[in-house]
């Protein structure tokens, strides 16, 4: 979290960005549906690294049903890349593409 810049470019696009940056200086976690860009944003951090999902391509109703797989098995799986395409690819039915 040193980098300064690029917690800036990480935290851009997120909705209320400011008040979150203040937050990310220990454990946290976080999502922020974006009703405009039909987006849902996934914010985590243990302290030292910042980790920022973005998922695009899903209805509110969809992205509330991933919300709820994770929540079922958050703290017995790492929050990662795979894995979050993962649950998508499930309750959706479809292949997920990764971009960075």
């Amino acid at each position: 979290m040193e980098d300064g810049a690029a917690l800036d470019r990480l935290l851009g696009p997120l909705p209320e960005a400011q008040d979150l940056r203040s937050r990310l200086s220990g454990p946290f976690f976080a999502r922020a549906w974006d009703a405009d860009a039909q987006r849902d944003h996934w914010l985590a951090s243990d302290g030292l690294r910042v980790t920022c999902y973005t998922i695009s391509g899903l209805t509110l109703r969809q992205a509330a049903a991933v919300r709820v797989r994770w929540d079922a098995l958050r703290g017995r799986i790492a929050l990662t890349e795979s894995a979050l395409a993962d649950l998508i690819a499930r309750e959706t039915g479809s292949p997920v593409t990764l971009a960075s």
